[in-house]
């Protein structure tokens, strides 16, 4: 089991994680290739995201945020 670090995951790291947008390459009938960003390492467990977890990716210019899902049944349990 890996005990969640809750003073990074409160305060984040302190340096970036860099990584480079990659093309997928597929068959042609999806035609031409796209950019992919992939993401994995011990770290997002560190950070309370574990294998199975849903999230939500949200889009800006230049910005992705990745959101853990709480409840992926869509309901609001307060």
């Amino acid at each position: 089991m890996i005990k969640l670090d809750v003073k990074a995951a409160v305060k984040g790291e302190k340096k970036p994680r860099r990584r480079k947008v990659y093309y997928a390459f597929y068959d042609h009938e999806y035609g031409p290739p796209h950019p992919v960003i992939r993401l994995g390492g011990k770290y997002l467990e560190r950070f309370d995201f574990k294998v199975g977890d849903f999230i939500d990716v949200r889009l800006d210019f230049g910005r992705i945020v990745i959101t853990k899902v709480r409840d992926p049944s869509g309901e609001n349990k307060a």
